[in-house]
């Protein structure tokens, strides 16, 4: 199957004083500069919505479902108007061999090269520079290419512990909340933690446990005719009090 892997570049510093202009400047001067790893090897394929303790079964499931190779990575740098602060950083790790220190070198080259990467507004970007396989709007094609989709048995999830709920969020009089992260599991079957990205979430607290519950989450790891892969997957964390006493004249 045809893909490609396309650049997009935000400030999440809040300020909105990044234009249209500055931002397809910023974009094509790091697209100028990048040289993709060679070999470009996608090793990470795209994956299910997964619910904690839950074996979630679907059709083909035994011989596996056709996936096709996904990647995400996102750089951070902070930009005023004498030009960067400091160097790019790696905020999530798009797991492919070579490709986040590529996209380092050319923000970094495309920093040095000119007034890009300076605030004509006076105000400080907090810059978010993203590598995607999927395309949106705004976001230039940065390298493109022809990958296979293979059929993948996913990964599931395979510890089954209760979560303890919040003490915060009791104290805050909630019963109940979720919390859905993205990330990676890679061939091991753990989560690369370097991967993991916020999706949703009903309260911080709920955020914040399901963050400390992760590392400890264990899955089978996807395969591909029995080879273990590293696979995208989004897992949502649902809370329960089962401590607080039910509303008078309900039943549980």
């Amino acid at each position: 199957m045809p893909s490609a892997v396309f650049l997009s570049v935000d400030d999440i510093g809040g300020r909105d004083g990044l234009t249209d202009e500055q931002r397809d400047l910023i974009e094509m001067r790091i697209a100028q500069f990048f040289v993709p790893p060679s070999p470009f090897r996608l090793s990470v394929f795209a994956g299910p919505a997964l619910v904690r303790g839950l074996r979630i079964s679907a059709p083909g499931d035994s011989v596996g479902l056709p996936r096709a190779a996904s990647v995400v990575g996102t750089y951070g740098v902070d930009v005023t108007e004498h030009g960067a602060t400091g160097a790019p950083e790696v905020v999530r790790s798009s797991l492919v061999r070579g490709l986040d220190s590529a996209l380092v070198r050319a923000i970094r080259a495309a920093i040095n090269d000119g007034p890009a990467f300076r605030s004509s507004s006076g105000d400080r970007w907090r810059l978010r520079v993203r590598v995607t396989t999927d395309s949106i709007d705004g976001a230039r094609r940065l390298a493109q290419g022809t990958f296979p989709r293979l059929r993948i048995r996913d990964a599931t999830p395979r510890s089954k512990t209760r979560l303890a709920f919040p003490d915060e969020a009791r104290a805050d009089s909630l019963d109940h909340g979720e919390a859905v992260l993205r990330f990676v599991v890679d061939r091991d079957g753990r989560p690369a933690l370097e991967t993991v990205e916020v999706v949703r979430s009903s309260a911080m607290p709920f955020l914040r446990a399901a963050l400390a519950a992760l590392a400890d989450q264990q899955f089978n790891a996807a395969t591909i005719l029995g080879c273990p892969v590293a696979q995208l997957v989004e897992y949502s964390f649902v809370f329960d009090d089962v401590q607080r006493p039910p509303a008078r004249g309900t039943f549980r």
